[in-house]
């Protein structure tokens, strides 16, 4: 029988985490930063992602996709760049991605100026950051050493080719450092959606070593508590992308959460041979209130090619 977590005030993380750290001197370790970008009313949805490993190379994605680039995604990537050991997150540039953190866990500018798209945007978190290192079984070993959620506000322009679209939207961006094995976990699901300020939900939920672990939180009410179990039902298409989604979140007030949604947007995040993340952006209701989200469901790459030759069977 499952053990339900206590309620529990979170621990203040301390700002500085909101910046670069000193990595250990492991094979896996690397840091990484992601926000997400959710325009339904547009047809768009758009990521940034940026990493650092343990040697100070860097890399970073800058992805637009949905019907409404008019054609295939805009995808632009690098890896493999010298950084200096003393830059940090309030002035990060690689590649196409510049951010701009306040090293306080409040503000952000992105600047992303890519080949067939740009975006300039201000990020305003909702609430402080979920850390996962302070569940009562800390962050699992193969995602981080620890990791942070917020959700947020996002607002700013986007330009594809010679369309200009001003937007204020809801978003997300996480932050982790340590070690991070691909290959450990077997599947995930990994969710942030949102209808205001005032009502947030995130979960990770994880399958890995014969078991499944989960980090999470609901924002509601006023209150935020930890998630403490998740049911998810979804279909999905030939590719395995999903497609409708709808989940019961319980937390540790005792609370039940509902989500409903429809993927309108995916792009295949592959960071290595091994592993396909397939990112989606959605609309959604949260306990009936009009919201929007994105999810990102990992799949073993040589499994999902198995999964789609049988969609595909006669």
């Amino acid at each position: 029988m499952k053990q339900r977590l206590q309620h529990r005030a979170f621990p203040e993380l301390d700002a500085v985490n909101d910046g670069r750290h000193v990595l250990r001197d492991l094979p896996l370790e690397r840091e990484s930063i992601s926000y997400t970008f959710v325009l339904p009313d547009h047809d768009l949805a758009a990521f940034c992602y940026t990493w650092v490993n343990k040697d100070s190379k860097a890399g970073s994605a800058f992805v637009v996709f949905g019907a409404g680039t008019g054609g295939k995604p805009i995808a632009e990537a690098i890896d493999g760049i010298d950084v200096p050991a003393t830059m940090n997150f309030d002035d990060w540039r690689v590649g196409a991605v510049h951010l701009k953190h306040d090293l306080k866990f409040k503000h952000a500018e992105m600047i992303l100026e890519g080949q067939g798209a740009r975006i300039h945007a201000h990020f305003e978190a909702f609430h402080p950051p979920y850390a996962y290192g302070s569940h009562p079984d800390g962050c699992p070993d193969y995602a981080a050493t620890n990791r942070i959620e917020q959700a947020g506000r996002v607002h700013g322009t986007i330009r594809i080719g010679d369309k200009h679209i001003d937007f204020q939207s809801l978003g997300a961006r996480d932050h982790s450092w340590g070690t991070r094995d691909w290959q450990t976990p077997q599947h995930w699901k990994w969710l942030h959606a949102q209808a205001g300020p005032d009502l947030c939900v995130h979960f990770w939920q994880f399958q890995a070593r014969g078991k499944i672990d989960l980090r999470g939180y609901v924002l509601k009410d006023g209150v935020i508590a930890e998630m403490d179990e998740v049911d998810v039902r979804f279909d999905h298409d030939a590719q395995f992308n999903q497609k409708n989604i709808e989940i019961e979140m319980y937390d540790t007030l005792g609370r039940v959460t509902h989500l409903k949604g429809l993927h309108y947007a995916h792009f295949p995040l592959v960071p290595g041979p091994h592993t396909t993340l397939n990112e989606g952006a959605m609309r959604c209701e949260i306990d009936g209130r009009a919201g929007m989200g994105w999810s990102e469901f990992m799949w073993p790459t040589n499994y999902l090619e198995h999964l789609r030759l049988r969609a595909g069977a006669p």
